[in-house]
Protein backbone atom coordinates (compact mmCIF):
# COMPACT_ATOMS: atom_id res chain seq x y z
CA UNK A 1 0.00 0.00 0.00
CA UNK A 2 2.74 2.07 -0.39
CA UNK A 3 4.18 2.84 2.94
CA UNK A 4 7.17 0.87 3.83
CA UNK A 5 8.75 -2.58 2.36
CA UNK A 6 7.15 -5.81 4.98
CA UNK A 7 10.32 -7.22 7.28
CA UNK A 8 10.70 -9.28 10.27
CA UNK A 9 10.37 -6.82 13.65
CA UNK A 10 13.94 -6.96 15.16
CA UNK A 11 14.07 -5.20 18.72
CA UNK A 12 14.73 -1.55 19.78
CA UNK A 13 18.30 -2.59 21.12
CA UNK A 14 20.30 0.76 21.84
CA UNK A 15 22.78 2.31 24.63
CA UNK A 16 21.32 4.50 27.29
CA UNK A 17 21.53 8.26 25.91
CA UNK A 18 21.13 10.81 27.91
CA UNK A 19 18.18 13.65 26.47
CA UNK A 20 19.64 17.10 27.67
CA UNK A 21 17.19 19.43 28.98
CA UNK A 22 17.23 23.25 29.92
CA UNK A 23 13.87 23.32 31.93
CA UNK A 24 14.02 23.26 35.69
CA UNK A 25 13.21 19.95 37.53
CA UNK A 26 9.34 19.14 38.25
CA UNK A 27 7.75 20.76 41.32
CA UNK A 28 7.54 17.64 43.84
CA UNK A 29 3.92 18.08 44.74
CA UNK A 30 0.47 18.92 43.16
CA UNK A 31 0.51 22.22 44.91
CA UNK A 32 3.60 23.33 43.53
CA UNK A 33 2.69 22.04 40.11
CA UNK A 34 -0.57 24.26 40.19
CA UNK A 35 1.87 26.98 41.35
CA UNK A 36 4.45 27.09 38.45
CA UNK A 37 1.59 26.87 36.09
CA UNK A 38 -0.57 29.90 37.13
CA UNK A 39 3.17 31.30 37.07
CA UNK A 40 3.68 30.53 33.77
CA UNK A 41 0.31 31.31 32.30
CA UNK A 42 0.07 34.33 34.07
CA UNK A 43 3.80 36.09 33.34
CA UNK A 44 3.40 34.83 30.14
CA UNK A 45 5.15 37.72 28.36
CA UNK A 46 4.02 37.74 24.96
CA UNK A 47 0.49 39.19 25.95
CA UNK A 48 1.16 42.66 25.95
CA UNK A 49 2.98 42.54 22.14
CA UNK A 50 0.21 40.38 20.98
CA UNK A 51 -2.58 42.50 22.36
CA UNK A 52 -1.10 45.29 20.56
CA UNK A 53 -0.72 43.08 17.27
CA UNK A 54 -4.53 42.12 17.62
CA UNK A 55 -5.60 45.39 18.02
CA UNK A 56 -3.40 46.85 14.77
CA UNK A 57 -5.36 43.64 12.83
CA UNK A 58 -8.94 44.59 14.27
CA UNK A 59 -8.59 48.00 13.29
CA UNK A 60 -7.66 46.79 10.05
CA UNK A 61 -10.29 44.84 9.59
CA UNK A 62 -12.57 47.43 10.25
CA UNK A 63 -11.02 49.17 7.37
CA UNK A 64 -10.30 52.75 9.16
CA UNK A 65 -8.67 55.45 8.18
CA UNK A 66 -4.67 55.66 8.62
CA UNK A 67 -5.44 58.68 10.80
CA UNK A 68 -8.58 57.29 12.75
CA UNK A 69 -6.98 53.72 13.64
CA UNK A 70 -3.22 55.85 14.82
CA UNK A 71 -5.82 57.55 17.00
CA UNK A 72 -7.68 55.02 18.56
CA UNK A 73 -4.83 52.23 18.83
CA UNK A 74 -3.31 53.22 22.22
CA UNK A 75 -7.02 53.07 24.03
CA UNK A 76 -8.33 49.67 21.95
CA UNK A 77 -5.09 47.93 22.96
CA UNK A 78 -6.26 48.34 26.76
CA UNK A 79 -9.42 47.14 25.56
CA UNK A 80 -7.92 43.84 24.49
CA UNK A 81 -5.35 43.66 27.29
CA UNK A 82 -8.06 43.66 29.85
CA UNK A 83 -10.26 41.15 27.67
CA UNK A 84 -7.16 38.89 27.44
CA UNK A 85 -6.10 39.21 31.21
CA UNK A 86 -9.79 38.29 32.38
CA UNK A 87 -9.57 35.03 30.06
CA UNK A 88 -5.75 34.28 31.23
CA UNK A 89 -7.36 34.37 34.78
CA UNK A 90 -10.32 32.32 33.64
CA UNK A 91 -7.95 29.86 32.34
CA UNK A 92 -5.36 29.70 35.22
CA UNK A 93 -8.60 28.64 36.66
CA UNK A 94 -10.11 26.23 33.92
CA UNK A 95 -6.46 24.35 34.20
CA UNK A 96 -5.56 24.26 37.15
CA UNK A 97 -8.38 23.05 39.39
CA UNK A 98 -7.84 18.86 38.86
CA UNK A 99 -9.76 16.87 36.41
CA UNK A 100 -9.59 15.71 32.89
CA UNK A 101 -7.94 19.06 31.69
CA UNK A 102 -5.57 19.63 34.72
CA UNK A 103 -2.45 21.39 32.97
CA UNK A 104 -0.71 19.58 36.16
CA UNK A 105 -1.95 15.90 35.53
CA UNK A 106 0.31 13.48 34.66
CA UNK A 107 2.78 13.69 31.91
CA UNK A 108 1.05 10.72 30.05
CA UNK A 109 -0.01 9.30 26.82
CA UNK A 110 -3.33 7.32 26.38
CA UNK A 111 -3.59 2.86 26.57
CA UNK A 112 -3.61 2.43 23.37
CA UNK A 113 -1.01 5.28 22.26
CA UNK A 114 1.25 3.45 25.21
CA UNK A 115 0.86 0.11 23.86
CA UNK A 116 2.00 1.13 20.32
CA UNK A 117 5.17 2.95 21.64
CA UNK A 118 6.03 -0.33 23.64
CA UNK A 119 5.09 -2.29 20.55
CA UNK A 120 7.95 -0.39 18.34
CA UNK A 121 10.31 -0.71 20.82
CA UNK A 122 10.11 2.67 21.99
CA UNK A 123 11.63 3.52 25.98
CA UNK A 124 8.69 4.98 27.92
CA UNK A 125 10.94 6.12 30.79
CA UNK A 126 12.93 8.60 27.99
CA UNK A 127 9.86 10.11 26.27
CA UNK A 128 7.85 12.02 27.90
CA UNK A 129 4.81 13.82 26.77
CA UNK A 130 0.88 13.64 27.03
CA UNK A 131 -2.28 13.00 25.02
CA UNK A 132 -4.41 15.91 26.54
CA UNK A 133 -6.61 17.62 24.39
CA UNK A 134 -7.67 20.43 24.86
CA UNK A 135 -11.31 22.30 23.35
CA UNK A 136 -11.94 24.80 26.31
CA UNK A 137 -15.07 25.16 28.70
CA UNK A 138 -18.09 26.79 28.31
CA UNK A 139 -17.58 28.37 25.42
CA UNK A 140 -15.51 31.05 26.88
CA UNK A 141 -12.72 31.54 23.66
CA UNK A 142 -15.80 32.80 21.75
CA UNK A 143 -17.06 34.80 24.58
CA UNK A 144 -13.54 36.40 24.75
CA UNK A 145 -13.46 36.95 21.18
CA UNK A 146 -16.61 38.52 20.51
CA UNK A 147 -15.93 40.94 23.69
CA UNK A 148 -12.87 41.78 22.12
CA UNK A 149 -14.02 42.67 18.71
CA UNK A 150 -17.28 44.69 19.92
CA UNK A 151 -15.38 46.29 22.74
CA UNK A 152 -12.97 47.37 20.07
CA UNK A 153 -15.47 48.76 17.75
CA UNK A 154 -17.27 50.88 20.86
CA UNK A 155 -13.91 52.32 22.06
CA UNK A 156 -13.17 53.73 18.92
CA UNK A 157 -16.39 54.12 17.63
CA UNK A 158 -17.09 52.03 14.58
CA UNK A 159 -19.69 50.42 13.66
CA UNK A 160 -18.26 47.25 11.59
CA UNK A 161 -20.18 45.38 8.77
CA UNK A 162 -20.81 41.95 8.85
CA UNK A 163 -17.88 41.66 6.97
CA UNK A 164 -15.60 43.36 8.53
CA UNK A 165 -16.59 41.44 11.82
CA UNK A 166 -16.36 38.27 10.25
CA UNK A 167 -13.03 39.19 9.80
CA UNK A 168 -12.39 40.37 13.07
CA UNK A 169 -13.59 37.46 14.77
CA UNK A 170 -11.06 35.21 12.61
CA UNK A 171 -7.88 37.41 13.44
CA UNK A 172 -8.81 37.23 17.10
CA UNK A 173 -10.07 34.20 16.98
CA UNK A 174 -6.14 33.03 16.01
CA UNK A 175 -4.62 34.88 18.68
CA UNK A 176 -6.65 33.26 21.43
CA UNK A 177 -5.60 29.93 19.93
CA UNK A 178 -2.16 30.31 19.97
CA UNK A 179 -2.19 31.71 23.94
CA UNK A 180 -3.91 28.64 24.61
CA UNK A 181 -1.94 26.22 23.08
CA UNK A 182 0.72 28.26 25.29
CA UNK A 183 -0.83 28.51 28.32
CA UNK A 184 -2.37 24.59 28.48
CA UNK A 185 0.49 22.99 26.83
CA UNK A 186 -1.31 20.06 25.70
CA UNK A 187 0.19 17.96 23.23
CA UNK A 188 -2.39 15.83 22.00
CA UNK A 189 -0.29 12.98 21.34
CA UNK A 190 -1.50 9.86 19.87
CA UNK A 191 0.42 6.69 17.95
CA UNK A 192 -0.36 3.62 16.28
CA UNK A 193 1.60 0.48 14.53
CA UNK A 194 1.29 1.06 11.09
CA UNK A 195 0.53 -3.63 10.27
CA UNK A 196 3.05 -5.12 8.34
CA UNK A 197 5.17 -2.04 7.73
CA UNK A 198 8.51 -1.65 9.20
CA UNK A 199 11.33 0.87 9.25
CA UNK A 200 14.86 0.08 7.97
CA UNK A 201 16.01 -1.52 11.33
CA UNK A 202 13.16 -3.74 11.14
CA UNK A 203 11.10 -1.91 13.76
CA UNK A 204 7.37 -1.83 13.11
CA UNK A 205 6.64 1.62 11.81
CA UNK A 206 4.36 4.19 13.63
CA UNK A 207 2.10 6.69 12.52
CA UNK A 208 2.24 9.48 15.32
CA UNK A 209 -0.13 12.83 15.99
CA UNK A 210 -0.35 15.69 17.72
CA UNK A 211 -0.84 18.95 17.67
CA UNK A 212 1.29 22.30 17.12
CA UNK A 213 3.35 22.89 20.16
CA UNK A 214 4.61 25.38 21.95
CA UNK A 215 7.42 23.83 23.37
CA UNK A 216 8.68 21.92 19.91
CA UNK A 217 12.35 23.03 19.45
CA UNK A 218 12.72 22.97 23.64
CA UNK A 219 15.17 20.52 24.73
CA UNK A 220 13.29 17.43 26.51
CA UNK A 221 10.06 18.50 24.55
CA UNK A 222 8.18 15.62 23.13
CA UNK A 223 9.20 16.46 19.78
CA UNK A 224 12.73 17.10 19.84
CA UNK A 225 13.19 13.58 21.84
CA UNK A 226 11.18 11.56 19.53
CA UNK A 227 13.13 12.98 16.81
CA UNK A 228 16.83 12.58 18.72
CA UNK A 229 15.56 8.67 19.93
CA UNK A 230 14.76 8.03 16.12
CA UNK A 231 11.09 7.25 17.38
CA UNK A 232 10.43 9.71 14.29
CA UNK A 233 12.07 9.99 11.28
CA UNK A 234 9.21 12.49 9.34
CA UNK A 235 6.99 15.35 10.12
CA UNK A 236 4.53 16.46 8.02
CA UNK A 237 2.70 19.80 8.85
CA UNK A 238 -0.85 19.96 7.16
CA UNK A 239 -1.03 23.18 8.86
CA UNK A 240 -1.30 26.13 6.44
CA UNK A 241 -3.96 28.77 7.45
CA UNK A 242 -3.75 31.89 9.14
CA UNK A 243 -3.24 31.36 12.43
CA UNK A 244 -0.18 33.13 13.84
CA UNK A 245 1.76 29.43 14.35
CA UNK A 246 4.08 30.38 11.88
CA UNK A 247 6.93 30.94 14.22
CA UNK A 248 6.49 27.27 16.12
CA UNK A 249 6.25 25.84 12.60
CA UNK A 250 9.38 27.19 11.45
CA UNK A 251 11.15 26.11 14.44
CA UNK A 252 10.13 22.84 14.40
CA UNK A 253 11.22 22.63 11.09
CA UNK A 254 14.31 23.99 12.21
CA UNK A 255 15.28 21.14 14.34
CA UNK A 256 14.49 18.73 11.96
CA UNK A 257 16.99 21.01 9.56
CA UNK A 258 19.89 21.42 12.14
CA UNK A 259 19.35 17.16 13.16
CA UNK A 260 19.86 16.54 9.43
CA UNK A 261 23.02 18.91 9.44
CA UNK A 262 24.93 17.75 12.09
CA UNK A 263 24.39 14.07 10.90
CA UNK A 264 25.33 14.68 7.22
CA UNK A 265 21.83 13.00 6.19
CA UNK A 266 18.48 12.80 4.52
CA UNK A 267 16.79 12.70 8.13
CA UNK A 268 14.49 13.45 9.41
CA UNK A 269 12.41 14.68 6.75
CA UNK A 270 10.16 17.70 7.20
CA UNK A 271 7.11 18.12 4.57
CA UNK A 272 5.32 21.58 5.29
CA UNK A 273 2.03 22.08 3.48
CA UNK A 274 2.53 25.45 3.71
CA UNK A 275 5.45 25.75 0.90
CA UNK A 276 3.20 24.21 -1.64
CA UNK A 277 2.62 26.95 -4.31
CA UNK A 278 -0.76 25.38 -4.14
CA UNK A 279 -2.59 24.14 -0.82
CA UNK A 280 -5.17 21.51 -0.46
CA UNK A 281 -8.08 22.91 1.68
CA UNK A 282 -9.97 20.00 1.21
CA UNK A 283 -11.94 19.97 5.12
CA UNK A 284 -13.68 22.89 4.20
CA UNK A 285 -15.22 21.55 1.46
CA UNK A 286 -17.02 19.04 4.01
CA UNK A 287 -17.45 20.85 7.14
CA UNK A 288 -21.17 22.11 6.66
CA UNK A 289 -23.76 19.92 6.24
CA UNK A 290 -25.69 22.72 3.56
CA UNK A 291 -22.34 21.89 1.50
CA UNK A 292 -21.76 18.03 2.03
CA UNK A 293 -22.81 17.24 -1.48
CA UNK A 294 -21.87 14.31 -3.51
CA UNK A 295 -19.44 16.57 -5.64
CA UNK A 296 -17.56 18.69 -2.82
CA UNK A 297 -17.06 15.07 -0.96
CA UNK A 298 -15.40 13.40 -3.92
CA UNK A 299 -13.42 16.53 -4.51
CA UNK A 300 -12.36 16.54 -1.14
CA UNK A 301 -11.20 12.75 -1.15
CA UNK A 302 -9.27 13.35 -4.16
CA UNK A 303 -7.53 16.33 -2.33
CA UNK A 304 -7.28 14.11 0.96
CA UNK A 305 -5.83 11.59 -0.83
CA UNK A 306 -3.44 12.87 -2.87
CA UNK A 307 -1.99 14.45 0.82
CA UNK A 308 -2.00 11.20 2.15
CA UNK A 309 -0.11 9.68 -0.39
CA UNK A 310 2.87 12.64 0.05
CA UNK A 311 2.57 11.63 4.06
CA UNK A 312 2.97 7.86 3.81
CA UNK A 313 5.70 7.85 1.07
CA UNK A 314 8.19 11.22 1.77
CA UNK A 315 9.83 12.56 -0.60
CA UNK A 316 8.47 9.45 -3.17
CA UNK A 317 9.85 7.03 -1.26
CA UNK A 318 8.79 4.17 0.99
CA UNK A 319 9.46 5.89 4.96
CA UNK A 320 12.34 5.10 6.74
CA UNK A 321 10.79 5.52 10.51
CA UNK A 322 8.05 6.70 12.11
CA UNK A 323 5.50 9.37 10.65
CA UNK A 324 4.50 12.25 12.85
CA UNK A 325 1.66 14.56 11.67
CA UNK A 326 -0.24 17.19 12.87
CA UNK A 327 -2.51 20.40 11.69
CA UNK A 328 -3.17 23.47 14.33
CA UNK A 329 -5.01 21.33 17.16
CA UNK A 330 -4.18 18.01 15.69
CA UNK A 331 -8.33 17.37 15.95
CA UNK A 332 -10.44 17.41 12.73
CA UNK A 333 -7.47 17.37 10.00
CA UNK A 334 -5.36 15.18 11.66
CA UNK A 335 -8.05 13.02 12.66
CA UNK A 336 -9.59 12.61 10.12
CA UNK A 337 -6.02 11.69 8.07
CA UNK A 338 -5.42 9.52 10.88
CA UNK A 339 -8.33 7.74 10.89
CA UNK A 340 -8.40 6.90 7.16
CA UNK A 341 -4.85 6.05 7.46
CA UNK A 342 -5.57 3.19 10.04
CA UNK A 343 -8.68 2.29 7.79
CA UNK A 344 -6.58 1.98 4.49
CA UNK A 345 -3.18 0.28 6.40
CA UNK A 346 -4.28 -1.62 9.13
CA UNK A 347 -8.41 -2.25 8.78
CA UNK A 348 -8.82 -1.01 12.04
CA UNK A 349 -12.44 -1.27 13.51
CA UNK A 350 -14.62 1.65 12.91
CA UNK A 351 -15.21 2.17 16.38
CA UNK A 352 -11.96 1.93 17.61
CA UNK A 353 -11.18 4.73 15.04
CA UNK A 354 -14.18 6.21 16.27
CA UNK A 355 -13.69 6.47 19.96
CA UNK A 356 -9.76 7.62 19.00
CA UNK A 357 -10.97 10.67 17.36
CA UNK A 358 -13.19 11.67 19.91
CA UNK A 359 -10.23 11.13 22.17
CA UNK A 360 -8.31 13.78 20.62
CA UNK A 361 -11.21 16.37 20.11
CA UNK A 362 -11.55 16.62 23.74
CA UNK A 363 -14.72 14.60 23.66
CA UNK A 364 -16.26 13.36 27.37
CA UNK A 365 -19.73 12.62 27.21
CA UNK A 366 -22.82 13.44 25.58
CA UNK A 367 -23.09 17.33 26.38
CA UNK A 368 -19.75 17.45 26.75
CA UNK A 369 -18.24 16.44 23.20
CA UNK A 370 -15.66 19.14 22.78
CA UNK A 371 -14.59 19.68 19.39
CA UNK A 372 -16.48 16.72 17.68
CA UNK A 373 -17.59 16.93 14.50
CA UNK A 374 -20.24 14.41 13.05
CA UNK A 375 -18.94 15.37 9.22
CA UNK A 376 -15.47 14.60 10.05
CA UNK A 377 -16.75 10.95 11.22
CA UNK A 378 -19.07 10.35 8.53
CA UNK A 379 -15.63 11.56 5.97
CA UNK A 380 -13.69 8.76 8.39
CA UNK A 381 -16.08 6.04 6.94
CA UNK A 382 -17.14 7.14 3.70
CA UNK A 383 -13.89 7.78 2.39
CA UNK A 384 -13.31 6.09 -1.13
CA UNK A 385 -9.65 3.87 0.02
CA UNK A 386 -9.37 3.27 -3.43
CA UNK A 387 -8.45 6.64 -4.49
CA UNK A 388 -4.61 5.89 -2.29
CA UNK A 389 -4.38 2.46 -4.51
CA UNK A 390 -4.70 4.76 -7.94
CA UNK A 391 -1.18 5.72 -9.64
CA UNK A 392 -2.47 9.22 -10.56
CA UNK A 393 -5.56 10.96 -9.09
CA UNK A 394 -7.11 12.28 -11.71
CA UNK A 395 -9.63 15.87 -11.17
CA UNK A 396 -12.86 15.61 -13.07
CA UNK A 397 -13.79 18.48 -15.01
CA UNK A 398 -14.87 21.37 -12.17
CA UNK A 399 -13.42 20.19 -9.30
CA UNK A 400 -11.10 22.50 -7.53
CA UNK A 401 -7.71 20.76 -7.16
CA UNK A 402 -6.11 23.25 -5.22
CA UNK A 403 -6.16 26.61 -3.76
CA UNK A 404 -3.49 29.46 -4.11
CA UNK A 405 -1.93 30.66 -0.81
CA UNK A 406 -2.70 34.55 -1.29
CA UNK A 407 0.21 37.14 -0.95
CA UNK A 408 -0.42 38.47 2.12
CA UNK A 409 1.26 41.47 1.67
CA UNK A 410 2.75 44.29 4.09
CA UNK A 411 4.54 43.72 6.96
CA UNK A 412 3.69 41.04 9.02
CA UNK A 413 4.19 40.81 13.13
CA UNK A 414 6.50 38.63 15.21
CA UNK A 415 4.21 35.71 14.93
CA UNK A 416 4.39 35.64 11.32
CA UNK A 417 1.18 37.34 10.68
CA UNK A 418 -0.09 39.45 8.32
Amino acid sequence: MGCGASAPAKPLVEAPRPVTSDAAPPPSSSVEQHAAITARIMNNDSVVPMSAALTRKILKAYALSTEAAAAAEAHCTQVVEAQIRGWQSFFVHAVGKGGPDDAASPQEFDGPTQQAFRTAGVDLDRLKGNGRAYWGEGGEIIKTRDRIIHGVAKACGHTPTEEQLGAAKYATLGYLVRLMFDFHRGQNVGAVVLKGKFDTEGRPLLLVRTQCMADAAEHGSFYRTALELGVVKHVCNLYAGHFPLEDWLEAEAKVCADMRDASSSALPSYFDERARKMTRKWRRMVDDADEWTEANKRNAMMLCASQIKDLLNPNGEPPKGGILIHCAGGMHRTGMIYGIIRRYVNDDPIDEIVADYKRHVDWKAEGAVGGYEELNVRFIKEFDLSLLDAQEIVFEEGMTQDEPISAAGGTRDEWRYA
